[in-house]
């Protein structure tokens, strides 16, 4: 682990709108993909919905609040959170089916702080959500990444993910 940094599931809903900010903060729009574009968080896949911070906080107090009862079990939505001391540098949203016939889980997102991009932060995330998952008898760990994030795509390929499928898309617009 990189020097100085903890990393850690997140139950504390207060912090909600934090994680809502640093997320907004740290994307692009390169980052959409379907799943943003199914959801509420984006409007095309090259725009993001106007209030894009009070969307995550939504979404993120009830994961929150979800965690909050404890370690997350084989199945839930927990949040991990990144930090450097008190200073916030990575988060990543997952989803554990525990209950499939063939356990997987979703790295739904993973963001890392662009100042600290190249410092192993991701890496380490992707390694420790590994070794949660496996914990939990966890088969498979899925993600997405945008269309044109390339360096995401690249980084996932180097830590062992496949492309397994494409979406596509057709705007009935």
């Amino acid at each position: 682990m990189p020097k100085q940094l903890s990393i850690k599931w997140c139950g504390d809903p207060s912090r909600a709108r934090e994680l809502a900010h640093f997320f907004a903060r740290n994307v692009g729009p390169e980052y959409i993909s379907h799943s943003e574009l199914q959801g509420s968080r984006a409007l095309s896949p090259s725009e993001w919905q106007t209030g894009l911070p009070e969307i995550l906080e939504s979404e993120i107090e009830p994961r929150l609040t979800e965690t909050q009862q404890g370690t997350p079990g084989p199945t839930s939505h927990p949040i991990l959170v990144v930090e450097n001391g008190r200073a916030l540098v990575g988060l990543s949203f997952v989803t554990f089916a525990g209950a499939a016939p063939t356990p997987f889980g979703i790295v739904e997102d993973l963001i890392v702080d662009p100042a600290r991009r190249s410092e192993g932060i991701g890496k380490l995330i992707v390694d420790w959500l590994t070794t949660e998952a496996r914990a939990r008898n966890i088969g498979r760990l899925f993600l997405e990444s945008g269309a044109h994030n390339n360096q995401a795509r690249h980084f996932f390929e180097r830590n062992g993910f496949r492309i397994c499928s494409v979406v596509m898309m057709r705007s009935l617009e």
